[in-house]
Parts: C-alpha cells; structure tokens; sequence
C-alpha cells in the first residue's frame, strides 16, 4: 500500500522521537530527526506542504529513530507491511516515496499533477466514455481488492449503435436494436416519424393510401416503421383507422408482427373510443389462434366476461367473437352470460350480446333459451329491452328453440293476453304468430281470441286483434 497524502482518508500509526530519549510517541506526525542531535526538524520534510507518515510496529517502539544524510543522493526506503495487504506485497515491504502519489495495478506510481496541502482532499475525475457513462467495474476487480481507480484501465463498453443514431431521435428505428433495423423504401423514409400520425391527419391518410397501392413487400416495410407506435396509434383518432388497414390489408407474418404491438393491451384498447374498433379488426380479420391473447386478457377484465358484455365497447368486441371464433372458443362467454341472464337480458349493452349468441352460435342457443325460461319469458317479453332478445329467439331460434318458448307461454294463464296489450309485448307476440307453426300457432290464436273485446280497446293490442281475426277467418268457422 503507497504512502497517500493527509487528508486522503487512511490513517497509519504516526511516531515522533522524543527529544534525549529515543523513545517513539505515537499518533502524532513524525519528524525526521537530524543525524546526532535527537532534534526533530519539520522543515525537512520530504514532500512541500505534506508531512510524511510511516507505520512503525510496535517492537520498533524503542529501536532508534532512523535518520537520513543532509545530501542529493536517494533517500532509503523503509518498508513495512500495509494493513490489509491489498496488493499483496511481500510483509516487509512498504515504500515510501518524497511525493503525494497512489499506486496503480501495475505496481507502479503514479504522482499527484499538482502538490496538496494537508487540508486537501485528493479529487478524481470520474472515468466517462463520449456517452457519458461511467465506466463498469467488474464485480471481479472489486473482489481482488483493488481500488477503484484502477479501473482506469479497464475497456470502454460502447453500445451496439452509433453515437449518431442513439441521439438522433428523428431517425426511423432509431428506438430500435441494430438486429431489428432494416432499409426502408425511400418513400417509406419520407413519412417522417410515425409518430407524427397522432396530430397530423393528412400524413395518416397519406399512409393509408401507400398501403392500399403498395405491394406485398413495401406493406411489410410500412409495418416494420409503424412497429415502434402502434399502440399509441391505436389508441388515437387519426391512427387508429391507419392501423385497421394495415391489419385488413396483411397477412401471415407481417400481420403477425402486428399484432403483437397489442398484447398485453387488450383491457386498454377495451376501454378506448378508437382502440376497440382496432381488437374488432383484429377480430374480423386475423384467424382464430392469432386472437388467443384477446380471450386470455379479457377473461381477467373485472367482473369476467360478465363485465366484459356489460361495457359499452366490450359488447362489441364480444359481438366479433362470437361472429368469427369456433364454438369451442366461446363456451366460457356462454356459461357466464347464462349464470347472469336475469340481469343481462335486460342491461342496455349486454342484451346485444344475448341476441347475437342466439343468432350466430346456434351450438349455444339452447342454452341461452333454457335460461330465458327460467327467468320467465313473458316477463322478459314486456321489457323495454329483454323484449328484443325473446323477438330475436323465435326469428333465428331453430324449431325445438320455438317450442320451448311458446309452450312456456302459452302455459302461463292470460300471459299472451297481456303481452299483446302492453307496448313491447305486442311485437313479440307478433313475431311469435309468424314463427310458430301448428298446433302451438292455432293454440296461441285460441287463446288470443279469448279477448279480443280487450285487445281491440288496447293502444297496442288492436293490431294484433285485426292480425287474429283475419288469421282465424282462414281455418273457417272462427268468430271475431
């Protein structure tokens, strides 16, 4: 270990000669005695403005204070082992040198560019590269016990890339890995920066015209610059009708690539005016495996896919899957819509949902009608909302879906009667007479003309009076 200037941080035993004695006291700066007088001399220190220190063993205390001629030739050494040994030095050996200075790894010194004063405290400058980074110490230099200015040795890591490119955040991919860069068409190039989609709506029609007239090839290209903000395109009013077409207009793997800027978003681009109609795209387009992650991150919306058919975008997102997914895929969005029909069946958003199933997941629709039944159809039937879903069972319902709900209305006392009196009824007994067939439609004419009197001063019951006695006049012998 070098002899360090006062002030450096370590402190060694000190010892100065007592006057007449020989004798060492410790902690206290050492004098160099002159030769044959015992006089201690702080003039004759080795360094200008430093008092040199040396670390004297114990069994050294009561030795003879050395001493060194008044003359140019080399000052002795005197050597004794450092505490710690960082640099495994032999144990007798402990230079001291009539300069501030360090050690570096090699063993050699190194002098102070200037002479400190003893206040002073030793400053360096932290190693930096032209990125402004500090230099990486290894966590083996640090082991080996080595300060940590010997790192000033050490090779820079540099990045991958350029100081050009990182800093110039206007070049295309310029966020991106060297690996990821390509070349880019010219006019790909000439967009700008993608992100400028986002105010600019002439630039996002601009590019959505290149991808109607552009090739398979510069379709990729214009994927690989939209990559970085496709996003924030999606959730944007000007981006989000540019990223529609790119996913209308791809396929394979560029599609892919696109799709993959969206994972892990599904629940935001639920919620968002403009990222909705992008999962429905998304939907409508890609094949089914390609949208897995969209019924993975949905299962986990709050509420399940419960709350999901319940949100004003979510309903439509779940309209797309049910169109375009397997009937496998939509089990799970079935049973929680059933669980929940009472409540669904009437919710502004959800019983669009409900109609859909019926319509387009004919699998599923006996289920849905089961539930319905239990909830009680004429019931549902007069509701402002539900009224829609019973309508849309008997148009697309198949034949056993019919039966089912006819036969659980016509077995409920005056239940016809009442639905075809009331505002919303009425069109659901309407479209229930054209969908039945006989018996359950002569049965159901039956029961209607039980009271016509009633229906006929009915606000919305009259139609349907008029609608039963022209259809009752056809099996002959019926009396209006």
């Amino acid at each position: 270990m070098p002899i360090t200037a006062a002030g450096s941080g370590l402190e060694l035993p000190m010892a100065l000669s007592r006057q007449g004695t020989g004798q060492t006291d410790f902690a206290v700066p050492v004098a160099l005695s002159r030769q044959g007088t015992g006089q201690a001399d702080f003039a004759d220190c080795l360094s200008p403005g430093a008092t040199p220190k040396m670390n004297i063993p114990p069994s050294a205390a009561n030795g003879p204070i050395p001493c060194w001629p008044q003359s140019s030739e080399a000052m002795p050494q005197i050597m004794y082992a450092p505490i710690g040994n960082a640099y495994n030095y032999p144990p007798e050996t402990l230079m001291v040198v009539p300069f501030p200075c360090m050690m570096d790894g090699n063993g050699h010194f190194v002098q102070f560019p200037a002479p400190m004063e003893q206040s002073q405290q030793a400053s360096w400058a932290k190693p930096s590269n032209g990125f402004h980074m500090m230099q990486e110490i290894s966590s083996a230099t640090i082991n080996n016990g080595a300060s940590h200015m010997d790192t000033l040795d050490l090779p820079l890591r540099m990045p991958p890339v350029s100081e050009d490119v990182s800093q110039n955040t206007d070049v295309p991919n310029a966020g991106m890995g060297m690996s990821d860069c390509i070349i880019l068409p010219d006019d790909v190039v000439a967009l700008g920066n993608p992100r400028q989609i986002l105010q600019n709506a002439e630039l996002a029609a601009s590019v959505e015209d290149l991808l109607e007239s552009a090739s398979v090839e510069k379709r990729a290209a214009i994927i690989t610059w939209m990559q970085p903000v496709v996003l924030a395109l999606a959730l944007s009013a000007n981006g989000t009708r540019v990223v529609q077409k790119a996913i209308e207009l791809t396929g394979g793997e560029t599609q892919m690539r696109l799709s993959q800027c969206l994972h892990g978003y599904a629940g935001k681009l639920l919620h968002s005016h403009h990222g909705n109609h992008v999962l429905q795209a998304c939907i409508s387009m890609m094949p089914p495996h390609a949208v897995q992650f969209i019924f993975h991150e949905l299962a986990f919306f709050p509420g399940g896919w419960a709350g999901v058919v319940r949100h004003r975008f979510g309903c439509r997102v779940v309209e797309r899957l049910l169109e375009h997914c397997e009937p496998e895929l939509t089990v799970p969005i079935v049973a929680a819509v059933a669980a929940e029909i009472d409540s669904l069946a009437r919710h502004p958003f959800a019983n669009y949902v409900i109609q859909h199933i019926l319509e387009y997941v004919p699998a599923h629709s006996c289920q849905v009608v089961h539930a319905l039944i239990q909830v009680g159809v004429p019931f549902l039937a007069q509701h402002r909302v539900a009224s829609n879903i019973v309508e849309r069972a008997f148009e697309h319902g198949g034949a056993k879906s019919q039966q089912a709900l006819a036969e659980a209305i016509l077995s409920t006392p005056n239940a016809i009667t009442e639905m075809a009196s009331s505002r919303y009824g009425s069109f659901t007994v309407r479209r229930m007479l054209e969908a039945l067939q006989d018996p359950l439609r002569y049965m159901a004419l039956q029961q209607l003309s039980a009271d016509l009197s009633g229906l006929r001063a009915s606000k919305y019951g009259r139609h349907i009076a008029a609608r039963v006695t022209a259809a009752l006049s056809n099996y002959g012998g019926a009396q209006a």
